[in-house]
């Protein structure tokens, strides 16, 4: 028993100096002196870490997490930093930054220098700016949200979580997400439903990409065991601004299902057409709406119609938290007999952005 009590100790001791040479670490390491200027006049000294969705997020010696400070109202910033910039025609730079105040330059107020060359263009089309990191995990992106309901009167309880992450370059990005949700009575039946979707694109010549995307979906309303989607196509961004972006994807996918009813036949495989459309609404911290359908019409099973949407809309919190509303709705003209056409659902979950 002493041994154990002693190792556990040890342990414990081990575990607490780790985390305390490491929190010195990170205060020992001196921030960069980035300058933020307002046109108010205040003046921010810090970390500049990244621009989206129209918001610049500062990291400052006096502050708790980074300072969100809304970019239109930005007069200047100097930083001898390196940053990836997506500007709103489709470019995608690398290299240090500046914004000059009206001033300075009054047309085009923001410069890129990259490989040696200059790049001056509006402050009003820079749609995003992101670090680049020193590792790969560093440079990922993304949310987790969870939610959980119970109701005593029919002990009915429901589970959900959704994330997702993204790593991007100027030249390619890739992402993952999931979404799952479980629902059960006690004495009564029991849904559940997951999903998991990686994605790639490849930009082209500005707002052209090639889109390559594979999904895997369970639903039990739907008698659906798996669902394997792998397919792509041409994607186009029509608008790409602080407060919007409105894009689409046009291609075909093939699509291989095992049913938990033999009624359909336990497999089927399909080949169809992808219709896409997405689109963002962001408010300076308040919220962020996101919307998003997927139309497949069967090219091999000639009359299917599958369809997917999903709308969330999001409160944005402190210290990169949120909350979430989400609605979203898996549609099939031909599901197997006695399933439903439609699995649909609503959900409030808490999360938090990195």
């Amino acid at each position: 028993m002493e041994l154990k009590i002693y190792k556990s100790h040890t342990f414990v001791r081990l575990i607490l100096s780790i985390v305390v040479i490491a929190m010195l670490c990170a205060s020992a390491s001196a921030r960069r002196k980035d300058v933020v200027v307002m046109k108010n006049g205040d003046k921010l000294t810090g970390d500049v870490k990244r621009l989206e969705n129209g918001v610049l997020y500062v990291e400052t010696d006096y502050s708790s997490g980074s300072v969100p400070i809304d970019w239109m109202q930005v007069e200047s910033v100097h930083s001898i930093a390196g940053y990836q910039v997506t500007l709103s025609n489709g470019q995608h730079l690398a290299g240090t930054i500046e914004k000059l105040s009206p001033e300075e330059s009054p047309d085009k107020d923001f410069k890129v220098v990259t490989n040696g060359h200059e790049i001056a263009v509006s402050g009003a089309d820079v749609v995003t700016i992101e670090s680049q990191k020193q590792s790969f995990w560093r440079q990922l992106t993304g949310s987790v949200d969870l939610s959980y309901g119970f109701t005593s009167g029919n002990s009915q309880s429901n589970f959900g979580s959704n994330g997702n992450s993204e790593y991007r370059t100027t030249a390619w990005s890739a992402g993952i997400s999931y979404n799952t949700s479980f629902n059960g009575q006690a004495g009564g039946s029991k849904t559940n439903l997951w999903e998991l979707t990686p994605s790639g694109e490849y930009f082209l010549n500005r707002n052209s990409t090639l889109v390559g995307v594979v999904d895997f979906l369970h639903s039990s309303q739907q008698d659906l065991d798996l669902r394997t989607t792998v397919g792509g196509g041409y994607g186009h961004y029509w608008k790409r601004t602080n407060q919007n972006v409105l894009s689409s994807i046009l291609g075909t996918v093939y699509t291989h299902e095992t049913f938990q009813s033999g009624a359909t036949g336990p497999t089927q495989q399909n080949v169809e057409a992808l219709i896409g459309v997405k689109y963002q609404l962001f408010r300076f911290t308040r919220y962020i709406l996101q919307a998003q359908g997927f139309v497949y019409p069967g090219l091999s099973d000639a009359g299917r119609i599958r369809a997917t949407t999903q709308t969330t809309f999001t409160v944005k919190l402190v210290n990169n938290f949120h909350s979430d509303f989400s609605f979203w709705d898996n549609y099939d003209s031909r599901p197997p007999v006695n399933a439903k056409k439609n699995d649909l659902g609503i959900s409030s979950s808490f999360g938090w952005s990195f």
